[in-house]
């Protein structure tokens, strides 16, 4: 058993949707592989030890980190799933409100094409998120955050070498915007490029 968790990153970005009276993140593979074996992971994630962060970054950004606690987890390695680089203004601003007032539901979506609502299907179980926080960028330095300053860390690592100081996707003026907000159904996932 190993109490380090392997974050998945390559993942499209995500979509805010509204069931069973619940706020729904749906995190959006384009990858169908890829999707399926998150969703293995997850469908074997104990519901009492679910984590959901979103950490409220500078520029208007944000990340999600979610995870099962690798403490409790019986498998070889515990995969964790974490996204930087959206923009809050893009469907988080009007879903942080039912974030505060109940933990929201997990799932892993599948779409064959991002940009048509329409190819979006969902290919895990609505996960309850046990214990879900909005923190800042700041509070990762306190020990409670370990697994989320981990991924994070590893997050700008892996950004830092594939963009160079030349590279127009660099700046942050030049991050896409999308839009999105919460409804009865799914809507537009907050995305980034790599």
């Amino acid at each position: 058993m190993s109490f380090s968790i392997e974050w998945q990153t390559e993942f499209y970005g995500i979509s805010w949707a509204y069931e069973k009276d619940r706020l729904v993140v749906s995190l959006v593979f384009e990858d169908t592989q890829i999707a399926a074996s998150v969703t293995r992971a997850v469908e074997q994630w104990r519901d009492r030890f679910t984590r959901l962060t979103i950490i409220e970054k500078e520029h208007d950004e944000f990340a999600i980190c979610c995870y099962q606690d690798p403490q409790v987890s019986k498998d070889e390695k515990t995969i964790g799933l974490f996204r930087t680089g959206m923009k809050q203004r893009s469907g988080y601003a009007q879903a942080k409100p039912m974030i505060q007032e109940r933990p929201p539901l997990m799932q892993i979506a599948y779409a064959s094409d991002v940009r048509d609502m329409g190819t979006y299907e969902q290919v895990s179980r609505l996960v309850p998120m046990r214990k879900c926080r909005i923190i800042s960028e700041k509070d990762l330095r306190r020990q409670e955050y370990h697994y989320e300053r981990t991924a994070n860390d590893l997050a700008l690592r892996l950004e830092s070498t594939t963009l160079t100081p030349s590279s127009p996707s660099s700046s942050p003026s030049s991050s896409p915007s999308s839009h999105s907000t919460p409804s009865s159904s799914s809507s537009s996932p907050d995305r980034t490029h790599n």
